[in-house]
């Protein structure tokens, strides 16, 4: 009897350990999403030639659904800025970007309710801090050398309609 049980529990183990060791480490581990953080609200320009009106928080609770009572719906964000690139210490102006929303009709919607998020790295690329007095005023910061990302999305309908700014912060 002795002799089943010992058979029985080196049997799982081999059939756990043969599991776990023919896996790679890619499916071990589930890909990590990234996780970007909000740093400003905005309205989008009429024409590629404007730059956006951007606030830390231009939306109250009130103001978003007043401004999403009649939503529009947009087939795409278009920017001329696709890549970005910042020098370590210098401020970078949000209100620069220049966003435009896009109809199916390929029509240009001019002030359509946007969020812009920063992805989150470790070391950090920008400073993303709330409190942080640069990002209220609507400027990003470069703390250390590397890449970045940016994510400008839309607020209001579904589905929604965003665009993806890389960027790199020198020394």
């Amino acid at each position: 009897m002795m002799a089943k049980g010992a058979h029985a529990l080196v049997f799982a183990a081999i059939t756990l350990l043969a599991g776990c060791g023919s896996r790679t480490p890619q499916e071990q581990r589930a890909p990590q999403k990234p996780y970007f953080v909000p740093i400003a609200e905005g309205l989008t320009s009429s024409t590629l030639a404007e730059n956006i009106r951007v606030a830390p928080r231009m939306f109250s609770a009130p103001d978003l659904v007043r401004a999403c009572r009649d939503p529009r719906t947009v087939a795409r964000l278009e920017t001329v800025t696709g890549t970005l690139g910042l020098q370590v210490g210098e401020r970078f102006a949000l209100s620069s970007l220049r966003i435009v929303a896009v109809n199916a009709a390929d029509e240009a919607m001019p002030a359509v309710p946007i969020a812009i998020e920063a992805e989150d790295a470790s070391p950090p690329v920008l400073q993303l801090r709330s409190d942080d007095p640069e990002l209220q005023k609507g400027q990003l910061y470069p703390l250390n050398a590397g890449r970045f990302r940016l994510r400008i999305r839309t607020l209001c309908g579904t589905p929604g309609a965003e665009t993806t700014i890389v960027g790199r912060a020198d020394p």
